[in-house]
């Protein structure tokens, strides 16, 4: 009953609720009536034979008559009927976004960088509106070691702001960060973080993480990183905390087929004031393109599916917005369309009958 009145309350509106002030009115003659009713059946002369009293007698009219006030009140304030159409609706999505700032991913096989193509794609979650004002998003940039640039939000302008300054930095000397790609670091650092926001959000200490099938893990990277036997038992360990919290990882490859030596990147700087000769000398030598088998072991071990964005003409927007939207729930629902129709005239017409009854019955 009670969906019932909602349903009829969003699809019946008004075009002059002031008049609907009468409604109150007629409720409280209709109180009056009722206790004169009662009264008259508490002080009626016992029944006789041969005596007839009626149960109502003419205080019915009294009733039909405040019936008919309440549908002139209705009728006035002109009532229409707005058509309710079938709609699917989806649920919000957290999505944590995990991109490879290593060297590697400062090269330019593609024309612009693979990290420029990265946060390209990155931001087209917004700019194609393939998430909704509802969903949350994280950011995690990752290299020798993983940074979370962002916590888990629903603040699209910094997620924006934050991946919009994702970048090479500025010179090379002192940091380590850039020459590795410890992706069982990024992925340790992802479910941990996760965990600690929803272990605060939750406000409860015996807190657990539980399987959810709204979140997804988009990981843009070039897949150049090497796992030896340490790092591979990491990443199944970590991998295996994923598939407890429903965590689906999607790999956007970025990057050529062929490759390109990483001393490339030093073309950007200039040496001796950026980077010094022993970082050249390192470099010498070392290539880099896209690592397939690295990205089809990450597919493999969480139930995902891989994109390669191996031309600057290759957007991987549509991929996004399916993978995306696989994780949404779904949920029926009645949306009030624009079409409308008048009904006050029907109103008007019931009023009329009921005050007629009212003479009829007087």
């Amino acid at each position: 009953m009670g969906g019932f009145l909602a349903i009829l309350g969003d699809s019946v509106e008004f075009a002059n609720p002031e008049y609907l002030a009468i409604v109150p009115i007629a409720g409280l003659l209709l109180v009056f009536g009722l206790l004169v009713f009662a009264m008259r059946l508490q002080l009626r002369p016992a029944h006789t034979e041969g005596s007839k009293y009626p149960f109502f007698g003419h205080i019915k009219f009294w009733f039909l008559a405040i019936g008919a006030l309440v549908l002139v009140s209705v009728a006035a304030a002109r009532p229409f009927w707005v058509y309710g159409g079938s709609s699917f609706k989806r649920g919000d999505v957290d999505v944590i976004v995990a991109i490879d700032a290593s060297a590697s991913m400062w090269v330019k096989d593609l024309g612009p960088s693979r990290l420029e193509l990265a946060v390209r794609e990155t931001l087209s979650l917004y700019t194609q509106d393939i998430l909704t004002p509802g969903d949350r998003t994280a950011v995690f940039v990752w290299g020798t070691t993983a940074l979370r640039r962002a916590h888990l939000s629903s603040n699209a302008e910094r997620f924006i702001e934050e991946v919009g300054r994702i970048g090479p930095p500025p010179t090379l000397t002192g940091d380590a960060f850039p020459w590795d790609s410890d992706v069982a670091t990024a992925f340790e650092s992802i479910y941990l973080s996760l965990d600690n926001q929803d272990r605060f959000e939750s406000g409860e200490d015996s807190w657990q993480p539980e399987e959810r099938s709204d979140r997804l893990v988009l990981l843009f990277t070039d897949g150049d990183f090497l796992i030896d036997a340490e790092q591979r038992s990491r990443v199944d360990i970590a991998l295996g905390e994923f598939r407890r919290r429903g965590l689906v990882v999607y790999p956007v490859a970025i990057g050529s087929r062929t490759g390109v030596s990483v001393d490339s990147v030093l073309l950007d700087y200039v040496r001796g004031v950026d980077y010094d000769e022993t970082l050249e000398a390192d470099l010498e030598g070392q290539r880099t393109r896209l690592g397939l088998d690295g990205i089809g072991m990450v597919e493999q071990r969480t139930n995902g599916r891989a994109f390669i964005v191996d031309s600057p003409q290759v957007t991987s927007d549509t991929f996004l917005r399916n993978v995306v939207d696989g994780h949404r729930s779904i949920s029926f629902q009645l949306v009030p369309s624009d079409d409308k129709q008048e009904v006050w005239q029907w109103v008007v017409m019931l009023a009329i009958a009921v005050f007629v009854m009212a003479m009829l019955f007087y």
